[in-house]
């Protein structure tokens, strides 16, 4: 008997632990998400898969009662996901256990879970206002579906020290459990958010914070693929006598300058355009579905902007600096090497020209 509950409950906890596993693994890799209605099934589906397997590994009690850890699915889905999957979770945790036999305990099991399923969501907002900790906001979660569960199961027992014991173990037992469990899936979502994080910085550019040439790529070839975007451009950006600041003032104010000219940049930039710095003193960005017009005018204000703009040095002496810019831009042809080239070449037709001006260039559709 002993070993036949010791060996329910560390299939319990093993499938626990392999749900968290894909519960995590589910979650888009992405910082910011919501769930898709594909998600949010297949959340579903393995959150009641889980409940069934763990009913199948059930504690077998008097007059067809039974006690598993599923309740613990049900609160970690209110935590973690919402009602939106805990509350479909709830109905076929109760359709699944009338499965197993349709009886008077059964039904009332059913409802106590449908029940749980509408009232575990409101308690558990309410509860992480009041608590800053989220294991006690679970704890206290798990000890309302153990009081649930054994408020249900009253009525079977002629003795209450025999009732109590049992309980009780239970609510010791899936105390720990909820705590192994939630101590996994934070590690789990550690984990995650450490290498969104790494996978994040390979894209920057270190000293600007800007997106590095690896993260243009990725872009243009995103832009490529996309039929949706009729028009596009590139803008190439160069600092004007960037070296006599280096020489003059030493590359540690230097950076300092281009630190300060990304910023300028991200300002300038139209919303949602981001800006990639591509070589030490040069830039781009990305135009779409914009006029040609639009286009200059976007790059003549960046390049006057700059000129009137005052920077500092470390020291606090101010400086003026200026930049020449080089506008590419085709209205179907979507071609990078084409593109950058062409970018490329008005940027060092603006530098023949004097400096601090704007070139744009219109490529030919083929």
């Amino acid at each position: 008997m002993l070993t036949s509950i010791f060996l329910s409950i560390i299939a319990n906890i093993s499938i626990l632990s392999t749900a968290s596993y894909i519960f995590v693994k589910l979650i888009p890799r992405k910082k910011t998400y919501t769930l898709n209605v594909k998600q949010h099934l297949l959340m579903i589906g393995v959150s009641s898969l889980t409940s069934f397997l763990l009913m199948l590994f059930s504690v077998d009690l008097p007059k067809g009662a039974i006690i598993d850890l599923r309740h613990i699915v049900l609160i970690l889905l209110v935590y973690y996901v919402g009602p939106t999957v805990a509350f479909p979770t709830a109905i076929f945790i109760s359709a699944l256990r009338l499965s197993l036999g349709v009886n008077l305990v059964s039904l009332r099991m059913a409802m106590m879970y449908v029940v749980l399923g509408c009232i575990l969501p409101m308690v558990c907002k309410k509860l992480e206002k009041q608590f800053n900790n989220k294991y006690t906001v679970l704890l206290i979660l798990n000890a309302i579906c153990v009081a649930s569960i054994a408020l249900n199961s009253y009525f079977l027992y002629d003795n209450f020290l025999v009732y109590f014991l049992i309980y009780s173990s239970f609510l010791v037992l899936s105390s720990l459990v909820v705590i192994l469990a939630t101590a996994f899936i934070e590690d789990l979502l550690k984990n995650l958010a450490l290498y969104l994080n790494e996978k994040e910085h390979a894209k920057m550019d270190f000293l600007t914070g800007l997106y590095n040439m690896r993260a243009f790529n990725k872009k243009w070839q995103r832009i490529q693929a996309d039929k949706t975007i009729e028009t596009t451009a590139l803008m190439m950006i160069d600092i004007d006598y960037f070296k006599w600041i280096n020489d003059n003032h030493g590359h540690e104010n230097g950076n300092f300058i281009l630190r300060q000219l990304a910023t300028s940049l991200k300002i300038g930039a139209p919303d949602n355009e981001l800006v990639y710095r591509v070589g030490g003193e040069e830039f781009c960005l990305i135009l779409n579905d914009l006029p040609y017009v639009a286009q200059k005018e976007i790059a003549e204000n960046i390049r006057s902007s700059i000129a009137d703009k005052e920077f500092v040095l470390e020291n606090g002496t101010s400086i003026q600096i200026t930049v020449s810019i080089g506008l590419a831009a085709s209205a179907q042809s979507k071609d990078m090497k084409k593109l950058f080239r062409l970018a490329d070449r008005c940027l060092y037709m603006a530098k023949n020209q004097g400096r601090n001006k704007v070139i744009g260039e219109l490529m030919e559709n083929e």
